[in-house]
């Protein structure tokens, strides 16, 4: 279960433990999803970092080197490689980094050089 820094955060995400504001009022129960508004509403309320779910449905900010179009098994080895650093932003993106560098090689390999 990472936490996120706020900023790292993006719509869609699954929420994995309620966020409460410093009065202990639900603000967002666990299990749902983020949207625009629930972020804004966690920033008036001075929430700095949440917890999400890691999962394969775009509940990780991880998952957009999947959406680059890497092969499932590239993706695969990527978060192995980089298993519980996933909730390190910055190993995030140097994962996305890597999943790039991948990904142009395997276009260069294949021949496709479309964007």
């Amino acid at each position: 279960m990472p936490i996120l820094n706020l900023d790292d955060v993006k719509p869609g995400m699954t929420l994995a433990e309620a966020v409460r504001n410093h009065q202990d009022q639900l603000l967002l129960d666990g299990g749902r999803r983020i949207t625009e508004k629930s972020i804004r509403i966690f920033k008036s309320w001075g929430i700095r970092r949440v917890a999400v779910k890691f999962g394969r449905t775009g509940d990780h900010p991880g998952d957009g080197v999947a959406a680059a179009g890497l092969a499932t098994a590239i993706e695969e080895g990527l978060r192995a490689r980089f298993g519980d650093g996933l909730s390190d932003p910055l190993m995030v993106a140097i994962m996305q980094a890597a999943g790039r560098q991948l990904a142009a090689r395997q276009k260069k390999k294949t021949g496709d050089v479309r964007s």
